[in-house]
């Protein structure tokens, strides 16, 4: 299951993906992601809850490095990721690697917005 949305006010993209992501569903929500990422401006924060997502295969782990590059591109700014599942926590440190950044990892999406907030007032994150 994925959710995609944004918050253009916040100038911030919400992405919740859980279970196990296969194929086509996997395929749609990159698709939902970079269309979300596109309402934004550049320097756009992100908030990823990944916390009941199943790690992927290496075919998964190559789409979603593409869709982190593709971010990239796009202009995205600090990057707070929701996570619980120990193996899925490093394979999204693996992807973060690959695609040249650094996501932060917070317990709550409470937390991950609290860390975005903190960052936009120059303050340094609170997670």
């Amino acid at each position: 299951m994925f959710r995609v949305t944004s918050d253009p006010h916040r100038n911030r993209l919400y992405i919740t993906l859980s279970g196990h992501l296969e194929g086509t569903e996997r395929q749609e929500s990159l698709k939902a992601i970079l269309a979300e990422a596109s309402r934004l401006d550049p320097g756009f924060g992100v908030v990823t809850d990944i916390s009941a997502l199943h790690p992927s295969d290496q075919e998964g782990f190559k789409d979603f490095l593409r869709a982190k590059s593709a971010l990239k591109l796009r202009g995205v700014g600090p990057i707070v990721r929701v996570v619980k599942i120990p193996l899925s926590r490093l394979q999204v440190t693996r992807v973060s690697e690959a695609a040249g950044y650094e996501a932060h990892s917070v317990d709550s999406l409470e937390a991950a917005d609290r860390h975005l907030d903190a960052l936009q007032a120059g303050s340094g994150p609170e997670a």
